[in-house]
């Protein structure tokens, strides 16, 4: 971030793009002082200037240009009057602190369950540094800057959110309130106070915290974190967090490796959530260059670091090593995506691209971060067992969502790809639950379970039914899934149901895949007659040629369509899909369920 101290520039340029890799240039058009650093690319219009050397230089020396600026009435949006963005103006921080601020002994204990204890911090916030601003706070608090303490309510609220299930026995943080929502409400005025949609420090952070405390809330996907998600993306955009600090030189290294930091996180929470939501990322990563965050503890670097250390070594369980491993992941993770949503359908040799550069990203995980079964796992926190989990599962996910694609298109490669892969995710997903019963290595971490692991888990359940659905209609002997397969696939769907009806009182989701995996295992207990003969159009490949231990090989015959376009409800959010359309078509339908309801 710029210091306070800087002189204001009408229009001074933030940095050099690389020429050979990109012909852009980058400007900061700087409005005012609270607004410091609005990133602008090649289509705005001071991007002319670079072309016309003589001129800039003119803009940059002309005391008249210089002066300019203050000589023009600056006209501030009234965005007290547009209700979009909330009634600020029946907001104040002396109003917000004495309702909603609790005992500083509170706060004390909540912040150091926060960064001390098994909560998943995201390390946009540098420990120290936050130290020192909480103790400047409460010297005097009326002077705080609202989205400072947006972020101070954030964290409150995700502790204590963890702590009622940790410790449920607690009394209230403040009488007036007997739930946590109180801090979730203070955090959300504070960002109407604070003008969250203008591009100034510290607006993506708070934006980013608020989306989080969202996602505590439910096992179901947040379409509300996904729209503040896209708004703390687009002041990122902004404040140009997605080019690399080093290339303008304007910040110090702290500042710069914070705000890499703050941008992988944009990345994986607004990848990820679109994902569960079914659709596109805010992101374009072939349009951003910022560098991966080093694998740092806060300890390492503080605003007074003049050289940044190297990255600790990968072979430490850091609390930090996680965030490092699963920013890298990202880049397939999205290209993933980017093909589950396009129209087009990608050619033979694409997919074998693409499903190798999965497995190479698998390859770079470090052995202190690979999945291992829970009893060889006594030993370890439940931080570390759960960041393997999270980790694997992007892997997974990653192959049941490339596969599934190209299963549904009757291509043997890609069926035995996503059902290795679904089978995996949903046996240790069942691995996992086990240990959150009373007695369990997880009891008292229950929390850990998100709406992002969950929904992988649905994803994985649904493409097991998938797999017994093409079992049932195979009109190509090369798709035939053996019977030891098929048996594998039930026992895991019936340990999934008995998991789906348990989590159905806080999931709507597992509520809907419960009731069809109970009608797709209560169909495979009837005698199925002979699938009836489809002629299918032709398509793509059969076998796409991608090494696995157990591919079927090709026969060389026409790919399988048509009944199976219903299942494209998998390319999206699970809650999204027409159930009542679902059932009867796939379910209840002779002619898709050979011997159903016979």
């Amino acid at each position: 971030m710029q210091s306070d101290g800087q002189s204001a520039n009408w229009l001074s340029e933030v940095a050099q793009d690389d020429a050979e890799s990109h012909n852009q240039v980058i400007h900061s058009v700087q409005d005012d002082q609270s607004n410091p650093a609005s990133y602008v690319g090649s289509t705005h219009w001071s991007a002319v200037l670079n072309d016309l050397l003589d001129l800039k230089a003119l803009l940059h020396f002309s005391p008249e240009i210089q002066n300019a600026q203050y000589e023009l009435p600056v006209r501030a949006p009234h965005l007290s009057n547009e209700p979009i963005f909330g009634a600020f103006s029946s907001f104040s921080l002396d109003r917000i602190i004495s309702e909603f601020l609790p005992a500083k002994v509170d706060v004390n204990r909540l912040l150091s369950h926060y960064f001390q204890g098994p909560v998943f911090i995201i390390p946009m916030l540098h420990k120290y540094q936050f130290q020192r601003q909480y103790r400047e706070f409460w010297a005097n608090p009326m002077e705080v800057k609202p989205l400072w303490l947006s972020i101070l309510f954030s964290v409150c609220y995700i502790s204590a959110e963890v702590r009622k299930i940790t410790d449920p026995t607690g009394p209230p943080l403040k009488e007036s309130f007997t739930e946590n929502s109180f801090l979730h409400t203070a955090a959300g005025q504070c960002l109407v106070l604070g003008e969250y949609n203008r591009p100034q420090k510290l607006a993506v952070e708070a934006l980013a915290m608020y989306a989080q405390s969202k996602h505590v809330q439910t096992l179901d996907p947040s379409r509300e974190a996904g729209v503040i998600l896209s708004m703390a993306v687009r002041n990122a955009y902004h404040l140009g967090y997605h080019r690399d600090p080093d290339i303008s030189g304007r910040f110090t290294v702290f500042e710069g490796e914070m705000r890499r930091r703050c941008w992988a996180i944009c990345k994986q929470m607004d990848l990820m959530t679109s994902f569960e939501l079914g659709l596109p990322s805010n992101i374009c990563m072939e349009n951003c260059d910022t560098k991966s965050p080093r694998n740092l503890l806060d300890s390492d670097f503080d605003e007074d670091t003049q050289e940044l250390p190297t990255s600790r070594s990968e072979n430490e369980a850091t609390r930090q090593l996680w965030f490092i491993v699963k920013d890298r992941m990202m880049v397939s993770f999205s290209k993933v995506c980017r093909d589950a949503l396009s129209f087009s359908v990608k050619s033979e040799a694409d997919v074998v691209q693409l499903d190798q550069e999965i497995r190479q990203m698998y390859a770079t995980i470090p052995q202190v971060l690979r999945v291992r079964d829970m009893s060889e796992s006594v030993t370890e926190s439940p931080f570390i067992i759960f960041t393997r989990i999270y980790v694997e599962f992007i892997y997974l996910k990653c192959q049941c969502v490339l596969h599934r694609r190209y299963m549904a298109r009757g291509n043997a490669s890609s069926t035995t790809c996503c059902i290795n892969a679904g089978k995996r995710l949903v046996s240790q997903f069942i691995d996992i639950s086990k240990e959150f019963s009373p007695g369990g290595q997880l009891y008292m971490q229950h929390w850990m379970l998100t709406n992002y692991t969950m929904n992988d888990f649905l994803l994985g359940v649904m493409v097991l039914c998938f797999a017994l659905y093409i079992g049932r209609n195979k009109h190509d002997q090369s798709l035939d899934i053996d019977t030891n397969t098929k048996q594998e696939i039930l026992t895991l769907l019936e340990s999934s149901h008995t998991i789906l009806v348990d989590k159905s009182a806080s999931c709507k989701d597992a509520r809907r895949v419960a009731h069809i995996v109970r009608q797709i295992l209560d169909s495979t207990k009837k005698s199925p007659k002979p699938a009836s003969s489809v002629e299918s159009p032709p398509g793509v490949a059969k076998n796409l040629g991608i090494p696995q231990p157990q591919i079927l090989g090709s026969d060389g015959s026409e790919p399988f369509s048509g009944p199976l376009e219903p299942l494209t409800f998998m390319n999206n959010s699970v809650g999204d899909f027409d159930w009542t359309m679902f059932d009867p078509e796939v379910l209840n339908q002779e002619s898709l369920w050979p011997g159903h309801g016979t």
